[in-house]
């Protein structure tokens, strides 16, 4: 009986443990089913709102008031599906209080752990990807962008009375906007991912560029690394002074344009002519235009009605554009002026066409009628109003300690470890690059000569490049790549290389809307850029469009970029 019972409880317990192995076994199968019909690499692939969770629309509802100096709201954040040109990313928009509105895009996967923020160009006031925003995106960087805490800007951002008597949105809009959206948008990134970004990064161009260097000066552990092109960093005197010269040089009396659009090719084959070959090549660009010579009294008409020559009051526009804003005792109102062979360049710039003021004259108006004052003026006053006095640049000083990017105290910045790149084009036509090269300079009295600068900022200068893109010279350059090898490598670029297409390689016009529109544009030329101030020479061997037949040397007289201007003391350290 005990021994029926004994292989009763064993039958049973040996029963038991064929269940559980069997369930087991199951599971295990299943779990290797699963595995081969979902392997991670693909559940990785799921598009953001087919999961179960959604970190992307959570994001709306979290508390980002708490931000110190920026406070924040959210008001949408939603999954954008992968295209062509960008991957999934969730999109975020919000503001920063009062009215600072950004976009924040974070890729779904595969975040790289880098964060861009780019700037942007004239007045602002608008939320838009840009091209160098796209890039990034599309390779896995966080990226965000503001609007400057304003709406409007005009057709070209050339409009400012948003600015009109508004000391908050002239404030937000000359220094405070881009730091508060570093604060916002880091902090975004940080609660969608889990993890702070492991690399900063800002670039700009134009009044990008001015923003990009008012970080480095005034919020010096915002960015690890920052690209500063054609920055607008003496704002003040360029928009109140400098435009206002360009915008008026080229009217008569009576409004009247005095030089046409179409003489501006003939000035330019005569400057390209008579300065070309001082560099040691005829390559149809010019590598330094301080070097030339050419007067455009050459070209001075005999008669009456000749197509090719100038009019001696067309001669006088050129001269005035080639001299720069002065007062009457000739004293320099702006450290820059229109540089010999940026002739293209003029046209819409300072040129109008088509019956359509000049670019100069827009951007100057909308400054001095709603930006310049701490009261505005009338509404009846203009440009044109304006007098080239030291009494009126002084006038123009009070706010331009809210929008000049021109402090050369950047040990702070090199301090905590940051790394800067700042370019600009040498036939720029809207940003002289003159004053640029200036404020460089200022850095290098401020900081201890050229090594000690170069070895966290270097300037890189472009022959024939106009306004952050396009000219007579090769003007794309990969900055990302490079400001990314010298922060997280460690290494400083001993030269770019610069492209030129077919699409950009003759036309006139300061902003070549076409160009960058197509990254499989046929490339005609290559040069190398080599950090200021050493020049590209030709090594005498193969072909001139190519970047591997060039050297880079110092110039055989090294230049004194002192300028000697009213307002050399915007330059002093604080």
């Amino acid at each position: 009986m005990k021994s029926q019972k004994r292989q009763t409880l064993f039958w049973n317990g040996l029963m038991v443990t064929l269940v559980f192995i069997i369930a087991f076994l199951l599971s295990v199968l299943l779990s290797y089913i699963n595995a081969r019909s979902f392997p991670t690499s693909v559940m990785a692939q799921v598009p953001m709102q087919q999961r179960k969770s959604n970190p992307c629309s959570a994001l709306t509802q979290k508390d980002f008031t708490g931000i110190s100096d920026a406070p924040t709201a959210i008001s949408s954040a939603q999954v954008v599906p992968a295209t062509a040109q960008t991957p999934e990313y969730c999109d975020v928009k919000g503001y920063v209080t009062p009215q600072i509105q950004f976009e924040v895009q974070l890729p779904t996967q595969n975040w790289n752990r880098r964060y861009l923020q780019v700037g942007c160009g004239g007045y602002c006031g608008s939320l838009k990807a840009s091209s160098e925003s796209s890039a990034a995106l599309n390779q896995n960087f966080a990226v965000a962008f503001d609007n400057t805490g304003h709406v409007g800007g005009g057709i070209g951002a050339v409009s400012a009375l948003w600015g009109l008597d508004q000391p908050q949105l002239r404030a937000d809009f000359g220094y405070r906007s881009e730091h508060v959206t570093a604060l916002a948008a880091k902090a975004i990134t940080t609660a969608f991912y889990g993890k702070d970004p492991s690399y900063s990064y800002f670039q700009g161009c134009s009044n990008g560029g001015r923003q990009a260097l008012m970080e480095a000066q005034r919020y010096p552990n915002d960015f690890n690394g920052i690209i500063a092109g054609a920055p607008a960093a003496i704002q003040a005197p360029l928009n109140g002074e400098y435009e206002t010269w360009n915008g008026r040089a080229n009217q008569d009396s009576q409004g009247n344009a005095i030089l046409p659009s179409d003489k501006l090719a003939l000035i330019h084959q005569a400057a390209i002519a008579n300065c070309d070959g001082k560099d040691g090549l005829a390559d149809g660009q010019i590598t330094d235009p301080r070097v030339c010579t050419f007067k455009p009294e050459l070209l001075r008409c005999s008669g009456d009605g000749e197509a090719n020559c100038l009019t001696t009051a067309q001669i006088a526009v050129v001269n005035k554009l080639y001299g720069g804003v002065k007062d009457r005792q000739n004293k320099l109102l702006y450290p820059g002026s229109q540089t010999i062979g940026s002739e293209l360049g003029w046209a819409g710039s300072s040129v109008g066409t088509t019956g359509m003021p000049p670019f100069a004259a827009e951007i100057s108006n909308s400054y001095l009628k709603y930006l310049a004052f701490p009261k505005s003026p009338p509404a009846s006053f203009s440009y044109k109003d304006w007098q080239f006095t030291a009494l009126g640049f002084d006038r123009l000083r009070p706010l331009g300690k809210v929008y000049n990017a021109t402090n050369p105290n950047l040990k702070a910045f090199r301090d905590h470890g940051g790394k800067l790149i700042i370019y600009h084009g040498w036939a720029d036509p809207a940003i002289p690059p003159q004053g640029t090269i200036a404020y460089y300079q200022a850095v290098q009295d401020a900081i201890g000569g050229l090594a000690n600068v170069q070895s966290f900022a270097q300037l890189f200068m472009l022959p024939g490049m106009y306004h952050c893109q396009g000219g007579t010279g090769p003007n794309r350059v990969d900055w990302l790549t490079s400001i990314i090898t010298w922060v997280e490598q460690g290494k400083p670029s001993t030269k770019v290389i610069a492209s030129q297409t077919a699409a950009n390689s003759a036309g006139g016009g300061f902003s070549n809307p076409t160009e960058g529109a197509s990254s499989n544009a046929k490339i005609i030329r290559t040069r190398p850029i080599f950090p200021y101030p050493m020049q590209a020479r030709y090594n005498s061997k193969g072909s001139i469009d190519d970047a591997a037949n060039f050297v880079g040397m110092m110039p055989s007289k090294v230049p004194d970029d002192h300028i000697n201007w009213i307002g050399n003391d915007l330059f002093k350290p604080e």
